[in-house]
């Protein structure tokens, strides 16, 4: 008599009935922990069952890292010493990018680039994947390679969807690279709602200015800095982030510019990662977003919505010094979240330091109404929400 034979256990995960978790492959030539978006559209994600691959190409002496989460996996490329792309360096991530699309067989492929255009494509066509092109910062019109502005043409042409951080941006970029109007769509540059913090200042503490981001004369000048010398008002400014290409030593010379009045009014906290970024901002009281007036850089020109500054500030509880232009003041004054002036005139940041400086009640109201602003519209979870819908009906 023959044994019986042990029923055969067929593991769930690999039963062909099961339906999978659906995928999607983050492709950016950088370090992706230094770009909000990216950060906040992958966590939105796997938060909503996705399982997410980003795949990094990290940078000498910039830490930044995208906060951990148990549905996103981060792939790291070889470092490289500076920002610059040599030609070893994208063909590097190139083969990476092909590579990852084989093994993880994304559902969809995300590209944040221009430089990524070429290695989503690709990976795109390896996976038989959607293309998701998202452009957050914009080259002026003949900047790029020619070689890689015909990649991102290519790119934004055959993508699903093609997101822009402002309607402005978009129109110059469509007017160059004939996407259609039904692949637009326009993404603000905002935080989630989950990362609002807590908020607790002493009212007798002194008037503390916040500055996070991209650190250069041009975001950060040093007439802000001697503003704070000349107020008669007791200021202290904090700054954190990392220099820009070509601005090394730039954070330390305003330290030590801040010094004159033979004090340290000014404080360099270095690069602060994501997850605590906001917590150390709500220590402060005024937002700093000063945007340089004359500038023909077309993400400078076209910045509200794409800048993070002023919106993380919000979410932080702080009253916001933006600079003196229509769209920041329609956007940012008008409704009441803070002040503007010109950022090239000592005497025009000065007033305005007074001002809050003699109106404590109300630059508290000010932070108060911003914070409310992100909570109930101004937040990613709110903004990205259709992105995530139209991806989840084309991977069904």
């Amino acid at each position: 008599m023959r044994p019986a034979k042990w029923p055969r256990i067929i593991n769930p995960c690999s039963h062909p009935l099961r339906k999978r978790a659906r995928r999607v492959l983050f492709i950016q030539i950088t370090e992706a922990g230094g770009y909000p978006p990216i950060i906040h559209a992958s966590h939105l994600m796997a938060a909503a069952g996705w399982d997410v691959a980003i795949l990094n190409a990290p940078v000498a002496d910039h830490l930044l890292e995208v906060p951990r989460h148990p549905q996103i996996r981060i792939t790291n490329i070889l470092q490289r010493s500076s920002h610059r792309i040599r030609t070893p360096d994208y063909f590097r991530y190139m083969l990476a990018a092909g590579r990852l699309a084989l093994t993880f067989r994304p559902d969809v492929v995300y590209a944040s680039d221009p430089f990524a255009a070429g290695p989503a494509l690709a990976a795109a066509k390896i996976s038989n994947s959607e293309l998701v092109y998202h452009e957050h910062d914009t080259p002026n019109p003949g900047a790029l390679d020619p070689r890689i502005a015909k990649l991102r043409g290519k790119a934004a042409r055959t993508a699903r969807l093609v997101i822009f951080p402002n309607q402005s941006r978009a129109k110059i970029a469509q007017t160059e690279l004939g996407f259609g109007d039904k692949q637009l769509r326009i993404v603000w540059n905002v935080p989630r709602r989950g990362e609002l913090p807590e908020r607790d200042v002493a009212p007798d503490a002194p008037i503390v200015l916040h500055y996070h981001g991209n650190i250069s004369p041009q975001l950060l000048p040093e007439s802000l800095v001697e503003a704070l010398i000349h107020c008669p008002h007791d200021y202290r400014l904090r700054i954190m982030g990392y220099e820009s290409p070509g601005a090394h030593g730039y954070a330390a010379r305003l330290v030590e510019l801040g010094k004159r009045t033979g004090q340290s009014i000014v404080e360099y906290l270095g690069q602060v990662s994501r997850d605590r970024l906001l917590a150390e901002a709500a220590q402060a009281s005024i937002g700093i977003a000063l945007m340089p007036q004359c500038t023909t850089d077309i993400n400078l020109v076209n910045i509200v919505g794409a800048s993070n500054k002023a919106f993380d500030y919000m979410a932080a509880g702080l009253a916001l010094l933006v600079t003196e232009q229509p769209e920041w003041v329609r956007t940012f004054v008008d409704p009441g979240y803070g002040r503007s002036c010109d950022p090239g005139t000592i005497d025009s940041i000065t007033q305005q330091l007074c001002w809050f400086a003699e109106h404590t009640a109300k630059c508290r109201a000010m932070g108060l109404r911003g914070r409310a602003k992100i909570e109930s519209d101004w937040n990613y979870e709110t903004v990205f929400r259709p992105v995530v819908a139209e991806l989840e009906a084309a991977a069904r």
